[in-house]
């Protein structure tokens, strides 16, 4: 009776264990109770429980930390993508400012070198900036607008030399045909009239 009683019992422990092993690891094998006798493959069945509860515990801390990694480098790309669109707006409201005074002709000359930095480098740069379209469109725009202002200016500035040259050559000569040898008219300048030795010539300079 007894015997009967104590297998009994043992099957109820058996079940309940195993009901408490399906709820905290499932998949994990169950505990057989065969005749009264347990058998148990890797020991006993506390230190099965104790085995996987241990390993259970190795798993879930893994994934805490997986879990934290990867929030950390999403909070840390949030960040460094914010920073980078606020300047990254802040460039292109400076453009606009500086589009602005170029087309009034108000540039200081700090702002006249800085345009000249920024159309060297402004196309690699919009290359690498990760900003939207229609901002990447503006940029662009405002780009090409400064570069061909920035053209135009420096051909204007050009031609005004060139025009101011050709002119001063032209009143050269003018002022070269004056001032001729004006005590013989109609000369070639440095030749002296037939009959002038050079020696008379050179006491009248005298």
């Amino acid at each position: 009776m007894s015997s009967s009683l104590s297998q009994t019992s043992k099957y109820q422990a058996t079940s309940v264990v195993n009901g408490l092993l399906s709820n905290l690891l499932p998949g994990v094998p169950k505990i057989r109770a065969n005749n009264g006798k347990t058998s148990v493959n890797n020991g006993s069945k506390a230190q099965l429980i104790d085995r996987n509860l241990k390993k259970r515990v190795q798993l879930q801390n893994r994934d805490v930390h997986k879990i934290k990694k990867k929030c950390k480098l999403v909070k840390k790309k949030k960040v460094k993508k914010h920073k980078l669109d606020k300047e990254q707006l802040e460039q292109l409201a400076k453009h606009q400012v500086l589009k602005k005074h170029q087309h009034e002709g108000t540039l200081t000359d700090h702002e006249r070198k800085y345009l000249n930095k920024l159309i060297k480098r402004n196309s690699q740069n919009l290359r690498s900036w990760d900003l939207e379209e229609e901002v990447r469109d503006e940029l662009e725009d405002i780009q090409q607008s400064i570069l061909k202002d920035t053209v135009s200016t420096a051909n204007t500035d050009r031609s005004k030399r060139r025009r101011f040259k050709r002119k001063q050559f032209k009143e050269d000569i003018k002022e070269s045909d004056f001032v001729k040898d004006h005590r013989y008219p109609g000369l070639t300048p440095g030749l002296a009239p037939v009959g002038l030795s050079d020696e008379e010539d050179s006491s009248e300079e005298d």
